[in-house]
């Protein structure tokens, strides 16, 4: 419930300082893509559309998406979305907790935005 909500919130902010600020806007037009966020057994998604500048958040797995975040669990995403400790999602990723399925580019766009739009 922690993570799903969590991603939520974060498909609002990415929504609404689109619509508000020019410079991240900007920023989110470089890239046409979908990004999943989700747990590895599919029980809990998100997924972020962005396209021309615009920004749609979604509940549930993309069919096709750029790149996805796969966390094992939702308490282990939780834990990791909500840490400012960039050694704990590079721990994650080397013991299999995260895992990224796509084009690491788009991974590394995405946190980035995904940071301006705090």
């Amino acid at each position: 419930m922690k993570l799903k909500l969590v991603l939520w919130i974060l498909g609002r902010k990415l929504v609404k300082k689109s619509k508000k600020d020019s410079e991240f806007k900007k920023k989110v037009s470089e890239k046409n893509c979908t990004v999943q966020i989700k747990t590895a057994d599919n029980s809990l998604g998100r997924y972020y559309t962005f396209n021309n500048g615009a920004v749609t958040s979604n509940k549930g797995v993309a069919t096709n998406p750029a790149v996805a975040l796969v966390f094992k669990d939702a308490a282990t995403g939780f834990s990791i979305l909500t840490s400012n400790d960039n050694a704990k999602r590079m721990e994650a990723l080397q013991n299999g907790s995260l895992k990224l399925e796509g084009d690491a580019a788009t991974a590394l766009w995405f946190t980035d935005v995904a940071k301006h739009a705090r």
